[in-house]
């Protein structure tokens, strides 16, 4: 194996243009250790920040052919993880919303068996019971389910913190959730 420790970054991205694996180990092992504390400062969870270097590593070799002209690997390698970290977040901000959407469906539906009735009375007995909530929490409750809108939404179109809208949630589904056990005995 050919030591290509002492090429400086550019010569290195020449080497990897042309697909040359060696120099590719030589990017790898000068960079994965710093590029991985980085991530590890962002994520707590160490799978987490593995599969980001491992997949910035994995495009890298994939774009081998067009990164000739690179000059800096460092800055541009610390660029890729940078923004697989905020797209790390955003995807966990996206499915932490999706399971908040499920609990609360969960919690209104849950209970309802299907020999029940028709969705009809299903639909007329939960509007019964969000009518007993508070005004405030009814509207907040009402635009998260018509309008699928996130609590920050709900928050600027209420003109209120977005804990009270998270609380108002917390008080629907502890609500709803009371409200079916107490069907189901």
């Amino acid at each position: 194996m050919t030591s290509y420790f002492k090429h400086s970054d550019t010569e290195l991205a020449a080497l990897l243009s042309r697909g040359d694996k060696n120099a590719f180990e030589t990017i790898y092992r000068r960079y994965v250790s710093s590029l991985y504390r980085y991530a590890r400062k962002n994520i707590t969870v160490k799978e987490d920040c593995e599969e980001i270097i491992q997949e910035v590593f994995e495009s890298l070799w994939a774009r081998r052919e067009s990164l000739g002209n690179v000059t800096a690997f460092g800055a541009y390698l610390y660029q890729m993880v940078k923004y697989k970290v905020i797209r790390y977040f955003q995807h966990h901000r996206v499915r932490k919303k999706y399971a908040e959407h499920y609990r609360l469906f969960e919690v209104v539906f849950d209970g309802i068996d299907e020999g029940e009735g028709d969705p009809s009375s299903v639909q007329v007995m939960i509007e019964m019971k969000m009518a007993q909530l508070p005004e405030r929490c009814q509207q907040a409750l009402k635009l998260r389910l018509t309008e699928n809108l996130s609590n920050s939404d709900i928050a600027r179109r209420m003109n209120i913190k977005k804990s009270t809208v998270e609380n108002y949630m917390v008080t629907a589904l502890a609500y709803f959730r009371a409200a079916y056990q107490n069907l189901a005995r």
